[in-house]
Protein backbone atom coordinates (compact mmCIF):
# COMPACT_ATOMS: atom_id res chain seq x y z
CA UNK A 1 0.00 0.00 0.00
CA UNK A 2 1.38 3.64 -0.95
CA UNK A 3 0.91 5.61 2.14
CA UNK A 4 1.48 8.53 0.03
CA UNK A 5 -1.48 8.57 -1.79
CA UNK A 6 -5.28 6.89 -0.94
CA UNK A 7 -8.23 5.98 -3.93
CA UNK A 8 -11.16 6.73 -3.05
CA UNK A 9 -13.82 5.17 -5.69
CA UNK A 10 -12.20 5.48 -8.91
CA UNK A 11 -10.13 9.12 -7.80
CA UNK A 12 -6.45 8.82 -6.32
CA UNK A 13 -6.06 11.40 -3.77
CA UNK A 14 -2.42 12.49 -2.43
CA UNK A 15 0.91 13.06 -4.01
CA UNK A 16 0.68 13.81 -7.52
CA UNK A 17 -2.76 14.11 -8.01
CA UNK A 18 -5.49 17.26 -7.72
CA UNK A 19 -6.66 18.34 -5.07
CA UNK A 20 -10.06 16.56 -4.26
CA UNK A 21 -12.48 19.19 -3.26
CA UNK A 22 -15.82 18.01 -0.61
CA UNK A 23 -18.54 20.22 -0.36
CA UNK A 24 -19.30 19.42 3.15
CA UNK A 25 -23.53 19.90 3.61
CA UNK A 26 -24.22 18.44 7.18
CA UNK A 27 -27.20 19.44 8.60
CA UNK A 28 -27.65 22.18 5.92
CA UNK A 29 -30.72 19.78 4.38
CA UNK A 30 -32.33 20.74 7.43
CA UNK A 31 -34.66 17.21 7.20
CA UNK A 32 -35.46 17.90 3.70
CA UNK A 33 -34.59 15.15 1.71
CA UNK A 34 -35.89 17.58 -1.34
CA UNK A 35 -33.39 19.64 -0.22
CA UNK A 36 -30.70 17.26 0.00
CA UNK A 37 -31.18 16.17 -3.32
CA UNK A 38 -31.15 19.98 -4.76
CA UNK A 39 -27.60 20.52 -2.83
CA UNK A 40 -26.57 17.19 -4.80
CA UNK A 41 -27.47 18.97 -8.20
CA UNK A 42 -26.31 22.71 -7.10
CA UNK A 43 -22.49 21.20 -5.79
CA UNK A 44 -22.48 19.34 -9.24
CA UNK A 45 -22.29 22.55 -11.03
CA UNK A 46 -19.32 24.30 -9.11
CA UNK A 47 -16.91 21.91 -10.11
CA UNK A 48 -16.20 20.37 -6.56
CA UNK A 49 -15.13 16.62 -6.78
CA UNK A 50 -17.27 14.88 -3.82
CA UNK A 51 -20.56 15.95 -1.60
CA UNK A 52 -20.58 14.66 1.96
CA UNK A 53 -23.52 14.40 4.26
CA UNK A 54 -23.99 12.93 7.89
CA UNK A 55 -25.55 10.09 8.94
CA UNK A 56 -27.80 10.77 12.19
CA UNK A 57 -29.91 7.69 13.88
CA UNK A 58 -31.43 9.25 16.73
CA UNK A 59 -31.72 6.29 19.05
CA UNK A 60 -28.30 4.80 18.26
CA UNK A 61 -26.09 8.27 19.07
CA UNK A 62 -28.82 10.29 21.43
CA UNK A 63 -31.44 9.50 24.49
CA UNK A 64 -35.01 11.37 24.20
CA UNK A 65 -33.42 13.79 27.17
CA UNK A 66 -30.43 15.06 25.54
CA UNK A 67 -30.44 18.75 26.10
CA UNK A 68 -29.27 21.20 23.26
CA UNK A 69 -25.34 22.27 24.36
CA UNK A 70 -26.87 25.56 21.66
CA UNK A 71 -30.57 25.74 21.18
CA UNK A 72 -31.07 27.03 18.37
CA UNK A 73 -34.27 24.90 16.69
CA UNK A 74 -37.32 26.32 17.46
CA UNK A 75 -39.18 23.51 16.25
CA UNK A 76 -37.23 20.77 17.95
CA UNK A 77 -37.74 20.59 22.18
CA UNK A 78 -34.27 18.46 22.78
CA UNK A 79 -31.01 17.82 20.83
CA UNK A 80 -32.60 14.27 20.38
CA UNK A 81 -35.81 15.25 18.24
CA UNK A 82 -33.29 17.50 16.75
CA UNK A 83 -31.42 14.36 15.12
CA UNK A 84 -34.14 12.22 14.80
CA UNK A 85 -35.52 14.99 12.21
CA UNK A 86 -32.66 14.77 10.16
CA UNK A 87 -32.70 11.11 9.57
CA UNK A 88 -33.17 10.05 6.33
CA UNK A 89 -33.96 5.89 5.35
CA UNK A 90 -32.11 3.70 4.08
CA UNK A 91 -33.39 3.95 0.54
CA UNK A 92 -33.66 7.94 0.79
CA UNK A 93 -29.61 7.55 1.70
CA UNK A 94 -29.29 5.16 -1.09
CA UNK A 95 -31.30 7.38 -3.49
CA UNK A 96 -28.61 10.34 -2.78
CA UNK A 97 -25.81 8.08 -2.99
CA UNK A 98 -26.89 7.14 -6.27
CA UNK A 99 -27.91 10.82 -7.28
CA UNK A 100 -24.48 12.20 -6.48
CA UNK A 101 -22.64 9.32 -8.36
CA UNK A 102 -25.46 9.98 -11.41
CA UNK A 103 -23.85 13.51 -11.03
CA UNK A 104 -20.22 12.69 -11.52
CA UNK A 105 -19.74 13.45 -7.48
CA UNK A 106 -17.98 10.97 -4.90
CA UNK A 107 -20.85 10.12 -2.28
CA UNK A 108 -19.83 11.00 1.31
CA UNK A 109 -21.39 10.59 4.19
CA UNK A 110 -19.98 10.81 8.42
CA UNK A 111 -21.93 8.47 10.75
CA UNK A 112 -22.37 8.61 13.86
CA UNK A 113 -23.10 5.04 15.22
CA UNK A 114 -22.49 1.52 14.39
CA UNK A 115 -25.94 1.51 12.84
CA UNK A 116 -25.18 4.66 10.60
CA UNK A 117 -22.18 3.10 9.37
CA UNK A 118 -23.71 -0.16 8.64
CA UNK A 119 -26.11 1.64 6.72
CA UNK A 120 -23.31 3.31 4.63
CA UNK A 121 -21.38 0.13 4.10
CA UNK A 122 -24.20 -1.25 2.85
CA UNK A 123 -25.11 1.64 0.18
CA UNK A 124 -21.76 1.63 -0.77
CA UNK A 125 -20.17 4.30 0.54
CA UNK A 126 -16.35 3.98 -0.72
CA UNK A 127 -14.60 6.19 2.28
CA UNK A 128 -15.59 7.08 5.87
CA UNK A 129 -15.07 10.73 6.69
CA UNK A 130 -14.63 10.35 10.67
CA UNK A 131 -15.51 14.00 12.33
CA UNK A 132 -13.15 15.68 14.80
CA UNK A 133 -15.58 14.60 17.46
CA UNK A 134 -15.29 11.01 17.52
CA UNK A 135 -10.95 10.32 16.80
CA UNK A 136 -11.30 8.90 20.04
CA UNK A 137 -14.19 6.37 19.30
CA UNK A 138 -11.60 3.58 18.37
CA UNK A 139 -14.64 0.62 18.45
CA UNK A 140 -16.15 2.78 15.67
CA UNK A 141 -12.85 3.68 13.49
CA UNK A 142 -11.91 -0.23 14.13
CA UNK A 143 -14.84 -1.42 12.35
CA UNK A 144 -14.55 1.22 9.79
CA UNK A 145 -10.64 -0.04 8.89
CA UNK A 146 -11.42 -3.48 8.94
CA UNK A 147 -13.94 -2.77 5.99
CA UNK A 148 -10.61 -1.72 4.10
CA UNK A 149 -11.94 1.48 2.97
CA UNK A 150 -9.90 4.82 3.79
CA UNK A 151 -10.30 6.80 6.81
CA UNK A 152 -9.83 10.67 6.48
CA UNK A 153 -9.39 11.50 9.93
CA UNK A 154 -10.36 15.48 10.91
CA UNK A 155 -7.78 16.43 14.01
CA UNK A 156 -9.91 19.70 15.76
CA UNK A 157 -10.70 17.89 18.93
CA UNK A 158 -7.15 15.83 19.16
CA UNK A 159 -4.02 16.16 20.70
CA UNK A 160 -1.15 14.63 18.89
CA UNK A 161 -0.86 11.67 20.67
CA UNK A 162 -4.54 10.97 20.28
CA UNK A 163 -3.98 10.89 16.27
CA UNK A 164 -1.07 8.99 16.71
CA UNK A 165 -2.30 6.27 18.64
CA UNK A 166 -5.36 6.36 15.68
CA UNK A 167 -3.71 6.45 12.49
CA UNK A 168 -1.25 3.64 14.05
CA UNK A 169 -4.34 1.24 14.82
CA UNK A 170 -5.85 2.14 11.25
CA UNK A 171 -2.66 1.05 9.39
CA UNK A 172 -2.25 -1.92 11.36
CA UNK A 173 -5.57 -3.12 10.30
CA UNK A 174 -4.46 -2.48 6.48
CA UNK A 175 -6.74 0.26 5.91
CA UNK A 176 -5.30 3.65 4.20
CA UNK A 177 -5.74 7.17 6.22
CA UNK A 178 -5.36 10.35 5.74
CA UNK A 179 -5.14 12.93 8.09
CA UNK A 180 -7.00 16.31 7.58
CA UNK A 181 -6.15 19.87 10.06
CA UNK A 182 -9.62 20.94 11.18
CA UNK A 183 -10.12 23.64 14.12
CA UNK A 184 -13.75 22.79 15.46
CA UNK A 185 -14.49 26.73 15.98
CA UNK A 186 -17.76 27.75 14.13
CA UNK A 187 -16.29 30.38 12.57
CA UNK A 188 -12.92 29.83 12.73
CA UNK A 189 -10.80 33.27 12.59
CA UNK A 190 -7.91 33.28 10.60
CA UNK A 191 -5.89 33.00 13.56
CA UNK A 192 -6.99 29.73 14.54
CA UNK A 193 -6.91 28.02 11.46
CA UNK A 194 -3.10 26.33 12.01
CA UNK A 195 -1.93 25.66 8.31
CA UNK A 196 1.29 25.36 9.67
CA UNK A 197 0.07 22.06 11.02
CA UNK A 198 -0.83 21.00 7.36
CA UNK A 199 3.03 20.35 6.96
CA UNK A 200 3.93 18.71 10.08
CA UNK A 201 1.00 16.28 9.63
CA UNK A 202 2.26 15.32 6.13
CA UNK A 203 5.78 14.73 7.59
CA UNK A 204 4.76 12.96 10.84
CA UNK A 205 2.43 10.69 9.22
CA UNK A 206 3.22 10.25 5.43
CA UNK A 207 0.02 10.05 4.40
CA UNK A 208 -2.11 12.71 1.70
CA UNK A 209 -3.17 15.54 4.28
CA UNK A 210 -6.02 18.28 4.24
CA UNK A 211 -7.88 21.01 5.50
CA UNK A 212 -11.31 20.88 6.95
CA UNK A 213 -12.14 24.34 6.54
CA UNK A 214 -14.94 25.81 9.15
CA UNK A 215 -13.67 29.13 8.39
CA UNK A 216 -16.80 30.63 6.40
CA UNK A 217 -14.49 32.04 3.98
CA UNK A 218 -13.44 30.89 0.49
CA UNK A 219 -9.65 32.29 1.25
CA UNK A 220 -8.83 29.63 3.69
CA UNK A 221 -8.98 26.54 0.98
CA UNK A 222 -6.96 28.53 -1.80
CA UNK A 223 -3.97 29.27 1.13
CA UNK A 224 -4.41 25.90 1.72
CA UNK A 225 -3.59 24.78 -1.85
CA UNK A 226 -0.50 26.99 -2.08
CA UNK A 227 0.73 25.14 1.13
CA UNK A 228 0.03 21.52 -1.11
CA UNK A 229 -2.98 19.88 0.95
CA UNK A 230 -4.27 16.94 -0.74
CA UNK A 231 -7.45 17.19 0.31
CA UNK A 232 -10.05 20.85 0.90
CA UNK A 233 -13.64 20.27 2.93
CA UNK A 234 -15.88 23.55 2.93
CA UNK A 235 -18.60 23.66 4.54
CA UNK A 236 -22.17 24.71 2.01
CA UNK A 237 -24.95 26.33 2.03
CA UNK A 238 -27.24 28.00 -0.58
CA UNK A 239 -27.31 31.18 1.34
CA UNK A 240 -26.01 32.48 4.57
CA UNK A 241 -29.71 33.50 5.20
CA UNK A 242 -30.32 29.63 5.60
CA UNK A 243 -30.65 28.07 8.66
CA UNK A 244 -29.10 26.17 10.56
CA UNK A 245 -26.09 25.70 12.94
CA UNK A 246 -23.54 24.98 10.12
CA UNK A 247 -24.43 28.45 8.16
CA UNK A 248 -21.75 30.90 10.01
CA UNK A 249 -18.99 28.11 9.22
CA UNK A 250 -20.39 27.77 5.33
CA UNK A 251 -19.76 29.48 2.24
CA UNK A 252 -22.42 29.50 -0.61
CA UNK A 253 -22.46 27.37 -3.83
CA UNK A 254 -21.77 30.27 -5.85
CA UNK A 255 -18.19 30.96 -3.45
CA UNK A 256 -17.55 26.92 -3.88
CA UNK A 257 -18.02 27.85 -7.80
CA UNK A 258 -14.99 30.78 -7.31
CA UNK A 259 -12.79 28.52 -5.00
CA UNK A 260 -12.94 25.07 -7.62
CA UNK A 261 -11.28 27.93 -9.72
CA UNK A 262 -9.05 29.66 -7.64
CA UNK A 263 -7.73 25.59 -6.18
CA UNK A 264 -7.19 24.73 -10.27
CA UNK A 265 -5.77 28.01 -11.13
CA UNK A 266 -3.07 27.77 -8.55
CA UNK A 267 -2.57 23.78 -8.86
CA UNK A 268 -1.17 24.48 -12.83
CA UNK A 269 1.22 27.86 -11.36
CA UNK A 270 2.54 25.64 -8.70
CA UNK A 271 2.86 22.82 -11.11
CA UNK A 272 5.01 24.75 -14.04
CA UNK A 273 7.64 26.54 -11.76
Amino acid sequence: MNSGTVKIGERRVGEGHPCLIIAEIAQGHDGSLGTAHAYIDAVAKTGADAIKFQTHIAAAESTPAEPFRVHFSRQDATRYDYWKRMEFSEKHWAELAGHATERGLIFLSTPFSFEAMELLDRIGTPAWKVGSGEVTNHPLIERMARTGKPILLSSGMSKWDELDTVVAMVRRLNAPVSVLQCTTAYPCQPERLGLNLIAEMRARYGCPVGLSDHSGKPFSGLAATALGVNMLEIHVVFSRECFGPDVPASITTTEVKDLVEGVRFIERAIAHP
